[in-house]
């Protein structure tokens, strides 16, 4: 098996799917803006990144990585035929949640991160609900935090240059930082969502 590859339903996933640089153009990315590494990685699509960002955060000390999918196989597949590092912790969610009632207090696959009350060093949205996620991203970032994109060239993305400044953009991936003035802003209105939510969602 390749280094980053998976079986999944008899068919292997590789990199080969999503373009020859895929791989490369990630590590790159990395890095360039994250010279010290990542203590915590937030990511939103399981896959062929999270043995990039498993393999990376053994290096580099990480102490979480949350990768989120709403394909609980897929995301299990990842990890089958290798050992999965203890600071990886993995979350399969519905993504529109819970519709019982207008008081359900669960969180879905873009808001769960909120759940752990603490900001991320690294974020890497190239799942659903991307715009939304990237809306959670900014709750969860710190002012150093690097937050990258696949596929940001959608029409459907550009909506996030409203809470981010671009630092690059690759063959692949954006990489992005949160505007200064957005920080402060959030600043307060973290706190304010933390407290809103219900207390079975503290982890």
């Amino acid at each position: 098996m390749s280094r980053y590859s998976f079986e999944f339903k008899g068919r292997t996933v590789h990199e080969s799917q999503y373009g020859s640089d895929y791989i490369s153009s990630l590590k790159q990315i990395l890095g360039n803006h994250l010279k010290r590494g990542a203590r915590s990685i937030l990511e939103w699509g399981s896959g062929l990144t999270t043995l990039v960002f498993s393999e990376l955060g053994a290096s580099w000390g990480t102490e979480l990585l949350l990768t989120i999918d709403n394909y609980q196989a897929y995301q299990e597949s990842i990890f089958l035929a290798r050992e999965r590092p203890s600071f990886v912790r993995m979350a399969a969610l519905d993504i529109d949640g819970p519709s019982k009632s207008q008081r359900d207090p669960e969180l879905n696959y873009s808001s769960f991160p909120l759940s752990l009350g603490r900001k991320f060093d690294l974020i890497f949205i190239d799942g659903r609900r991307r715009v939304e996620c990237a809306f959670i991203a900014a709750l969860v970032s710190h002012p150093d935090t690097i937050v990258i994109v696949h596929d940001y060239r959608r029409g459907r993305y550009q909506s996030m240059r409203a809470l981010f400044d671009i630092l690059e953009d690759g063959s692949q991936f954006r990489v992005m930082r949160l505007r200064p003035g957005v920080v402060e802003s959030l600043a307060d209105g973290y706190e304010r969502v933390i407290r809103a939510l219900p207390s079975g969602n503290a982890q």
